[in-house]
């Protein structure tokens, strides 16, 4: 009888104790990309994916370029539109970072990336005079903003985020799992990421960057690191090019010459405290090249960064000393 009593307690006990808890895992599809989320729960949080679905959605509708219904195609024909908070905060800190690098992030340079052809369109080489011309078309003096109303004050000017929404996205993806009160998540969104807290193994969560080496399709791993409740955001130039007439030309443009940059940094791994400035930062830092990278990077001692460059036919690696005990270069 009293063997039965015990069973009979420990089961009442066991069933009053929360499930162990464990990882989940679920994908979807937003901004011409994939995402994935992972969270490490005591049970499976059915509406989380929908939460996350309808964020997406929501940015799309204010920032995504391939929208044509969207706030920021609405401006870039000419509309003036009423900036949603997200908006605001993109374009707020896209001017942030355009004074911090020197004008080398410049969300403003859509007419020339339009008539480079990096918006799916048709690749032309563009001569100086062409140049030169869509420069004048570039920067935040071509818009008018009057508290939360935004218009273009010259008819060509446009907007192109794609090189901060991206990130701004993955930073909102982390706070809907942070108001589902999940202490241990990765979110990624095209690559760019953010974590918290430990993975399901009860470490800190481990993350590759690719070796920058053609197209790299096989995302052979260069290095690995450690991540604690840090974004972190990759731009290179080695997989996205295209060519004219043989040669190639990289997706990253210098908003100061108006050109396709060339130089030895192949890519930018930025950690940061929020994505937004890891995204913004890893395009900035494409732009510069390596050494204007490493003076920003004194300057900013709360960005951390692994920057991968050509000497000759070899690959060399630049990291922060912050971060030099949380990475593993392969």
């Amino acid at each position: 009888m009293k063997g039965i009593l015990l069973i009979a307690i420990v089961i009442f006990f066991s069933a009053c104790q929360p499930n162990k808890k464990q990882e989940f895992v679920f994908q979807g599809e937003a901004q011409g990309t994939s995402y994935t989320v992972k969270y490490i729960n005591n049970q499976e949080l059915i509406s989380l994916k929908s939460s996350i679905d309808s964020l997406l959605l929501a940015i799309d509708n204010s920032m995504s370029t391939y929208k044509p219904s969207s706030r920021i195609s609405a401006l870039n024909k000419g509309e003036k539109i009423e900036m949603d908070k997200m908006f605001q905060t993109v374009f707020q800190r896209s001017i942030e970072i355009n004074k911090a690098t020197d004008g080398a992030f410049d969300p403003t340079i859509g007419p020339l990336i339009s008539a480079w052809g990096f918006n799916f369109e048709n690749p032309m080489h563009l001569d100086s005079l062409k140049v030169d011309s869509l420069k004048n078309l570039c920067g935040f003096d071509k818009f008018e903003v009057n508290q939360t109303s935004l218009m273009k004050v010259n008819s060509n000017a446009s907007l192109n985020f794609n090189a901060i929404a991206q990130g701004y996205s993955v930073d909102l993806m982390a706070e809907v799992l942070e108001i589902y009160r999940i202490d241990n998540f990765y979110v990624e969104l095209g690559g760019e990421l953010k974590v918290k807290g430990k993975n399901k193994d009860g470490v800190y969560w481990r993350i590759g960057i690719d070796k920058p080496v053609d197209e790299n399709l096989e995302h052979e791993l260069s290095h690995i690191i450690s991540l604690n409740n840090k974004a972190m955001a990759t731009s290179g130039n080695y997989r996205k090019f295209y060519e004219i007439n043989g040669e190639k030309y990289s997706h990253t443009l210098n908003p100061k010459t108006g050109y396709p940059v060339k130089h030895k940094l192949l890519s930018a791994t930025v950690i940061a405290e929020d994505c937004i400035d890891a995204d913004a930062y890893g395009t900035s830092f494409m732009v510069l090249g390596l050494e204007k990278s490493k003076e920003i990077l004194k300057l900013h001692p709360e960005l951390q960064a692994v920057l991968i460059y050509a000497v000759g036919d070899s690959l060399k690696s630049y990291y922060s000393d912050a971060i030099a005990k949380q990475i593993v270069e392969l």
